[in-house]
């Protein structure tokens, strides 16, 4: 029997009915795939091409198939053929087996790059989409097509099993295990489900050494953690599998809860991953499965009805809506109402040993993370969010060239890093509606709702605007061999801007 929005909770049909409505308007028919709804293409096209979506367009057919209204049904079904018909069939080549991203961009050439000519991650974001759709909607589809839907899940593990994707690609090893385990009891592959429950037994091994994931803490990485765990929790055919699901499921809930500052409606950094800063401005998939819990008015999530950053993540919401969030009651008081000053302390996987810190207090939250890891544009290492007037969240982070160690204590942020040469440069990002950039000083900085007293090492800075943001740049310039760049920033919130519950 199929499965129907009525069916779900009220918050998972309002989340699904939501990304519903939207996606409508993203649908394009000619193409039977959803148009991206990114102002600028994210992979090199003719000018004027409008980029079409492979993965979201397998999500939206499941939300169809939930709503079950006139024509979405026959559209569904369309949608998932172009979807299987964008699938690579090469044997042999990295690329077997996964789909392409968007059906305007070139196939993989001779001697493809990953993630820059194809994604790999593309089988298990779709495989367990189409796991999904067979569980809950199989009735509702014509033979033919579940005959295609199985050939395109033993066709993505073919070319997933090569790969030995590691324990510690949280988010990929989660999904993969699953898919393993369905497809090989759905086809009766038992080495399948052995490979599912070895791959699965070591992300949970490596989350138990130390209460964490190797992605830690990521803002769009968790919502797909929390999916795969939901899908083994939910639907996995192996014993162990459930078990496990359920258990590193509310772990993660848990955890989740200590850095989410409902007055905010944000998670405390660091993030090991994370597209943006400000979850009521982009769609952060966590900002999905709190929709869940708290409903749309208090969930950390854009208004869908005008324009918003990372637009396309909105598309998983039929996949979160169907499989529901099992949160401790323990952790759900933190969804809906912040639940006091705390300081946070995680050791997190991965060598060399790393360290994440967070204070949260009620108009202030700052997260660190020592260790030493590269700086790239997904990680960010020291983190602020605090509560600027007007109702609005102000926001800053670093952005590093070399390693920083930092921690997070009350009301303050430090900062420590042996910069290599004398070129080393680190970038300051403010967001804060009003803030102009002559209120920055070389020891304070006058933000809106809060100032920052600095101590610094370093060299500058010199402030710049681009956009929206306020840039400090420093630089190490000449040191004495051995001597580290340190920053201080110690936080004094506004009096009379209070926090939001």
């Amino acid at each position: 029997m199929a499965t129907t929005l009525d069916a779900l909770t009220p918050q998972a049909r309002d989340l699904a009915s939501g990304a519903l409505m939207w996606m409508d308007g993203h649908w394009d028919g000619t193409a039977g795939l959803l148009r991206d709804a990114a102002d600028e293409p994210s992979v090199p096209v003719p000018p004027g091409v409008r980029l079409h979506l492979v993965r979201e367009t397998a999500w939206y057919a499941l939300g169809l198939l939930l709503r079950g209204g006139p024509g979405d049904r026959e559209r569904a079904v369309g949608a998932l053929g172009t979807v299987l018909a964008h699938q690579f069939d090469a044997p042999g080549r990295p690329y077997h087996g996964t789909f392409a991203r968007f059906p305007e961009e070139p196939p993989p050439l001779a001697a493809p790059r990953e993630w820059l000519d194809y994604d790999p991650n593309w089988r298990e974001f779709i495989g367990t989409t189409l796991a999904l759709i067979l569980l809950h909607a199989e009735d509702l589809l014509p033979p033919e097509l579940v005959r295609g839907i199985d050939a395109a899940l033993r066709l993505a593990i073919a070319g997933a099993l090569p790969r030995r994707v590691p324990a510690s690609y949280t988010n990929i090893a989660l999904m993969q295990a699953f898919l393993l385990s369905f497809a090989a009891d759905r086809y009766g592959e038992p080495g399948w489900a052995a490979a599912a429950e070895t791959l699965g037994g070591a992300v949970h091994d490596r989350f138990r050494a130390h209460g964490a994931f190797d992605e830690y803490n990521s803002p769009t990485y968790y919502g797909v953690d929390l999916y795969a765990l939901a899908l083994w929790r939910a639907h996995a055919p192996s014993p162990t599998l459930r078990e496990l699901g359920a258990a590193l499921e509310g772990a993660l809930w848990t955890d989740i809860a200590r850095y989410y500052h409902a007055g905010l409606r944000n998670l405390c950094g660091p993030y090991d991953r994370a597209y943006g800063m400000d979850l009521r401005r982009y769609a952060g998939l966590l900002g999905l499965w709190i929709w869940l819990v708290t409903g749309a008015e208090a969930a950390p999530f854009p208004d869908w009805r005008r324009p918003f950053a990372h637009a396309n993540d909105f598309c998983l919401a039929p996949c979160v809506a169907v499989l529901g969030a099992r949160v401790p009651e323990a952790a759900r008081p933190h969804f809906a109402a912040f639940q006091g000053e705390r300081q946070v302390e995680q050791a997190l996987p991965g060598e060399p040993p790393r360290r994440a810190t967070a204070w949260l207090g009620p108009q202030v939250m700052i997260g660190a993370e020592a260790g030493g890891k590269p700086g790239w544009k997904q990680f960010h290492p020291a983190t602020v969010h605090w509560r600027a007037p007007g109702g609005e969240v102000g926001w800053l982070r670093l952005r590093h060239t070399a390693p920083v160690d930092a921690r997070a204590t009350p009301n303050t942020l430090t900062i420590a890093s042996d910069p290599p040469t004398a070129e080393t440069a680190y970038l300051f990002e403010i967001h804060a509606p009003g803030l102009a950039p002559d209120a920055i000083g070389p020891d304070r900085w006058r933000l809106p709702g809060l100032t920052v007293h600095v101590e610094t090492t370093a060299h500058g800075p010199t402030v710049t605007r681009r956009g929206e943001l306020v840039e400090l740049h420093y630089s190490a310039g000449e040191r004495a061999p051995g001597s580290r760049v340190t920053f201080t920033l110690r936080t004094e919130p506004e009096s009379g801007v209070g926090s939001r519950e």
